[in-house]
């Protein structure tokens, strides 16, 4: 009886969701579009961005409003609403698709993507199609791939010229076990936080820094609260642009290549503006205080090496993949 209730919730939700989304009396076409992350980030521009641009391609027969700073709720929230198509489209940290696609954690190893050649060669890709094709098994859409840049260490304790200095740090770190191994593999003491508490964890001294990419240091005022940061680029970040299956398949073909068209346009343009940014909030970081270094990676390199062993023994397949693209 309980399973019979719940299948019948799940089916009004979608039906619901359906309507109020996709204009199901073949009207106008209204759609909702969240991220957990701020408005003025590459993502968040892009996303703005690609919204103008199916409008105009629909010749404004398909509006989709932009939610930014988790005013939907958390991105797992996200995933699972667009499952239950209560919610339109959603951008994701790929950190977090990982929890429902367990392979998809081979990306969060440390130094598996050298550069930004390599990381278009990977995600714009087979291996990309791959990542969209696999969101159907979980019930979601994938739409993309983006960018969310290189992740980089800060801290207000000392600055990071080698591996030594970053002993006994306390980051914040993603409540991910990849994350979290990575940073005690190098010597700190990794904290899993909630990215909405860390601010006043540094603020107050509970802990001593974090590692995002630099644009996302800059956004969120991370130079107030943190004078070092390092150039370490342990990881590379993604964001999946995903979307509800339900109201994907509402929208009929020709506004479903109206989407793609202007996704197509927007995943080149998110990455130019992405890397772009980068370089802007190094300068405006340096600018506000921050002393920045660079520490030889290879040493970060080998300290991690068995964390690659442990996490990534289940996806040697895709890792050679992925090292084959250089």
């Amino acid at each position: 009886m309980k399973k019979r209730i719940f299948s019948l919730s799940v089916a009004i939700a979608l039906t619901l969701g359906c309507l109020a989304g996709c204009g199901g009396d073949g009207g106008k076409i209204e759609l909702r579009m969240a991220q957990a992350s701020a408005a003025d980030g590459a993502i968040g521009q892009s996303m703005e961005k690609f919204a103008e641009l199916v409008k105009e391609k629909s010749n404004g027969n398909i509006e989709i409003t932009v939610f930014h700073n988790g005013q939907l709720g958390t991105e797992r929230d996200n995933v699972e609403a667009c499952q239950l198509g209560n919610l339109d489209m959603a951008v994701v940290n790929n950190s977090v698709m990982a929890n429902f696609i367990p392979w998809f954690s081979a990306f969060d190893l440390p130094y598996v993507i050298e550069g930004t050649e390599h990381a278009d060669n990977v995600f714009l890709g087979e291996i990309g199609d791959e990542m969209l094709a696999a969101m159907d098994d979980i019930g979601i859409h994938g739409l993309s791939i983006w960018e969310s840049g290189f992740r980089n260490l800060t801290n207000s304790v000392r600055p990071v010229n080698s591996l030594a200095d970053v002993s006994g740090l306390r980051i914040r770190v993603m409540e991910n076990p990849v994350h979290q191994a990575l940073w005690m593999a190098l010597g700190a003491d990794a904290v899993p936080m909630n990215w909405s508490d860390a601010y006043t964890g540094m603020q107050q001294g509970a802990i001593d820094g974090e590692e995002n990419p630099t644009t996302v240091i800059d956004k969120n005022n991370v130079a107030e609260v943190n004078d070092e940061l390092a150039i370490t680029e342990h990881v590379y970040s993604t964001v999946a642009v995903i979307m509800s299956p339900s109201v994907w398949n509402s929208l009929g073909e020709e506004n479903q290549q109206i989407i793609n068209e202007a996704m197509a346009e927007v995943e080149v343009s998110e990455r130019e503006l992405s890397r772009q940014m980068e370089q802007e909030a190094l300068e405006t970081l340096q600018s506000e205080g921050m002393n920045v270094t660079y520490p030889d990676k290879s040493e970060f390199i080998t300290a991690t090496q068995s964390v690659r062993d442990e996490y990534g023994k289940d996806y040697a397949d895709i890792l050679s993949r992925i090292e084959a693209a250089k």
